[in-house]
């Protein structure tokens, strides 16, 4: 396991620091004022190394703690409590627990009790049935996303642009798929109206998302039955009923707070998110500093609350004043009343939100300094790009693809009729418009399909990777039933040249860089706070 990894792991137990004196032979070595127990090192042993006995990794258990205790020792030299961002995520995970605590307790309370009808209504009424098979390329940057622009209005397919550009390791391989999706997986609802209001083959984007800039293609759509289905649903209900009961309770807050509103600002936030529609709004100069509410004399500006709203991860559809006023009236009482009703209430004594508020705050302030000392500090050179590429020329690639024509059956009995009818002269165009269970847009291709990488097709890619052009496969059994297709094409692999690679390049050699001035960056710190530093070895001899 990378060494980063490992010390983010670390963070859950960073809590498990309940002082003890430095005399107790529990203390197996010290870090500034923390000290690290035999129980701490223990319980991350357990977690690091589970099949391994404990004795055999105590020393290196105990190393990576003391390298994650160097880590926020140097944080906090730097004052990254007092970082934006750290305090942002923070005070995200602070809100998560105490509205949790708050369910426990029953102060907010909901009905989770949702009868079949009601779920098969609620599936009917916002079409989840409806799903679309998605792919997307992230690109990391501005100029990496005007190249991206650039090549999709080539000849180029959208798989290959994604295989060769995208920073998204996980699904540049396969060429940018994201699978099936349904409504549900979209909780903004800007992106899922664009999602499922385009047309099949058209690119929506780019989008501006936490690691960079988004472009999605539809390439497939289908319909499921409700069964298929009923546990997201039930899920996404009770979600729903959840979201209410905080609203409500949130709108609550704010009423008994006796806010004052600001009618002249809310008229010009009202107009300025209209003109942005999509986009963040832009504002005048010196118009973020007007007062928008205002509780017993303190303002809560534009500006506060415009750092509230992209801290949400789904931001409210606003299109009257009333919308508008509910919003910021529930954001308010989120980031502002809210930690203060939970101190009333002692919420964070509780052990899982003071743990949990500590860890969070942890790995945010490693996450952070990593950020800082490293991250910020790798661009590395074209030539060193392209060095790069040439010594690891063999895994930038074009994929063998397959291209099918393929029909698409419930059962076996079907896919035999199928091929006797083919035997019988019958043309597979036609056969598969009319009973293949493919999406309408295959239907209408005639059942024509490019099989990207056919190792992920499971037996169908295999059977078709293996077959000659122009024979008659099937039928095969799939998860959505059995198969009959013939090969149209076979394109074999080829290699990519330097800048059809370099996206993907420039993002390998980074996450190498990162590494190894993580490292080199963590042995300067020990080197530099040495002093700070105290393993008691007779206690760490006794232990193992």
């Amino acid at each position: 396991m990378p060494r980063l990894a490992i010390l983010c792991t670390l963070a859950f137990f960073a809590c498990d620091n309940a002082p003890v004196p430095p005399a107790s032979p529990d203390i197996l070595a010290s870090v500034g004022e923390v000290d690290i127990s035999h129980k701490r090192v223990e319980r991350a042993a357990a977690k690091l190394f589970p099949e391994r006995a404990p004795g055999d990794v105590q020393r290196q258990t105990l190393e990576r703690l003391i390298d994650f205790e160097i880590l926020l020792f140097a944080a906090r030299r730097q004052d990254l409590d007092s970082d934006f961002r750290v305090k942002s995520k923070v005070a995200a995970k602070e809100q998560e627990l105490i509205l949790a605590e708050m369910y426990r307790r029953g102060v907010v309370t909901t009905d989770d009790e949702i009868d079949r009808d009601e779920a098969r209504e609620y599936f009917e009424r916002h079409r989840i049935g409806q799903q679309r098979r998605v792919s997307r390329i992230l690109a990391s940057g501005p100029a990496a996303i005007d190249r991206v622009l650039a090549r999709l209005r080539g000849p180029d397919s959208f798989a290959a642009i994604a295989s060769e550009l995208s920073d998204d390791p996980k699904t540049a391989q396969q060429g940018g798929d994201l699978g099936w999706k349904s409504r549900l997986d979209f909780k903004g609802h800007i992106l899922r109206r664009q999602i499922f209001g385009a047309e099949p083959g058209a690119i929506i984007g780019p989008v501006q998302e936490p690691d960079g800039f988004s472009v999605f293609v539809i390439t497939d759509e289908r319909t499921v039955p409700f069964d298929d289905m009923a546990a997201a649903v039930f899920e996404a209900m009770r979600e729903q009923e959840r979201a209410l009961a905080t609203f409500e309770f949130l709108e609550g807050l704010a009423d008994r707070a006796d806010l004052e509103e600001h009618a002249q600002t809310f008229n010009l936030l009202l107009g300025r998110l209209s003109e942005a529609d999509k986009q963040m709004p832009e504002f005048k100069k010196g118009e973020l500093q007007l007062v928008l509410l205002s509780l017993d004399g303190k303002p809560w500006t534009l500006s506060q609350f415009m750092t509230a709203m992209q801290s949400e991860r789904d931001r409210a559809e606003i299109r009257t004043l009333d919308d508008l006023r509910h919003y910021a009236r529930r954001l308010y009482a989120l980031k502002v009343l809210l930690p203060v009703h939970a101190q009333e209430l002692g919420l964070h004594e509780t052990e899982s939100v003071s743990k949990g508020i500590e860890s969070t705050r942890r790995s945010a302030l490693l996450e952070r300094l990593r950020q800082i000392e490293v991250l910020e500090r790798i661009d590395p050179s074209k030539d060193e790009i392209r060095a790069y590429y040439e010594a690891n020329k063999g895994i930038y690639v074009r994929e063998n693809r397959v291209s099918i024509l393929e029909i698409l059956v419930d059962t076996n009995q079907q896919a035999d009729s199928l091929l006797a009818a083919i035997e019988r002269g019958g043309d597979l165009d036609e056969l598969a418009r009319r009973y293949s269970r493919r999406s309408t847009r295959i239907r209408r291709a005639g059942g024509r399909m490019e099989l990207l990488r056919p190792d992920k097709y499971g037996s169908m890619g295999w059977e078709a990777n293996n077959a000659q052009v122009g024979e008659i496969v099937g039928p095969i059994k799939t998860a959505q039933g059995f198969s009959v297709f013939k090969v149209l094409k076979k394109t074999p692999g080829t290699q990519l040249d330097f800048d059809e690679s370099y996206g993907r390049a420039r993002a390998h050699l980074i996450q190498d860089l990162t590494q190894r001035r993580f490292d080199e960056f963590l042995i300067r710190l020990k080197d530099q706070y040495a002093d700070q530093i105290q393993i008691y070895e007779d206690r760490l001899q006794k232990g193992a």
